[in-house]
This record gives C-alpha cells, sequence and structure tokens, in this order.
C-alpha cells in the first residue's frame, strides 16, 4: 500500500513520455470513437447537450488536461504491460469506484442513466487502455 511519505518521488520516476502517449491515445482516439461515431449521439441526447465533432478548445482543451492527470493517477496506480493487470485495475477504479461517484449525479443531479453507463465504460476502457500503453511502454 503507497502513502503519502513517497508520494512525490514516485511522482519524479513515473515515465512521463508513456503518459503523454496514454493520454493521447486514450484522449483523443478512443474519445473520439467513443463520444464519437459509437455513442456520441446516444450521450449527447441522454445529457442534453448538442452532438457535436467539431473541436471546441472551450471543452477540447480542458478535456486533455484532466485526461493528462487521469492517467498521471493511472500511472500511479501502476502501469502494467499484461492485459488482465490492467482489466482489473480498470474493474476495481473504474467500477467499483468512479461508477458510483458517477451515478451519484443520476440519483441526485437527474442525470443521464445513458451518460452513465457510457461515461462508466469509457473510464473502465481508459484505465485499462492507458495502463496497458504505459506498461508496454516501460
Amino acid at each position: 500500500m503507497r502513502t503519502f511519505d513517497g508520494f512525490f518521488d514516485i511522482l519524479g520516476e513515473l515515465d512521463w513520455l508513456a503518459i503523454i502517449v496514454a493520454t493521447l491515445v486514450v484522449g483523443v482516439v478512443l474519445a473520439m470513437i467513443f463520444y464519437g461515431p459509437l455513442f456520441g449521439r446516444k450521450w449527447a441526447a441522454g445529457n442534453g447537450v448538442e452532438y457535436s465533432m467539431k473541436f471546441n478548445p472551450k471543452t477540447d482543451i480542458p478535456g486533455f488536461i484532466v485526461m493528462f492527470i487521469f492517467q498521471i493517477g493511472v500511472a500511479y496506480l501502476g502501469a502494467y504491460d499484461d492485459i488482465e493487470h490492467s482489466l482489473v485495475t480498470a474493474l476495481v477504479v473504474g467500477i467499483l469506484l468512479i461508477a458510483p461517484v458517477l451515478y451519484a449525479r443520476v440519483l441526485w443531479a437527474k442525470g443521464s442513466r445513458v451518460g452513465f453507463f457510457i461515461d462508466t465504460a469509457f473510464y473502465f476502457f481508459a484505465i485499462a487502455i492507458g495502463g496497458y500503453v504505459q506498461g508496454l511502454m516501460a
């Protein structure tokens, strides 16, 4: 179990190139597929926003920064060069930790169940693929 004692030492030892590559793979490629042709229209309709594949700097640049920070967290948890460990990490973090927080939006902020399932699946794959890409580069 990691503690805060060596937190900054560990951050300094992370493979930053692998984090950047994982951010590009997940934040650009996976997100464009997931929120584009795969589920984009359903996600937009469920969240009451207009569907668009055009680059929007007001949302896309902050989204990319958030995905970079997210991939730092994935790297901190451990980057694995085998898909089994990446999937287990994605299951624990994505389904057991992130999904309940996302579902709170459905319960208390009248969020979309469709959006919840799409976002949960995206974060599951973002963790699994991001961790796997980082592990392959290590």
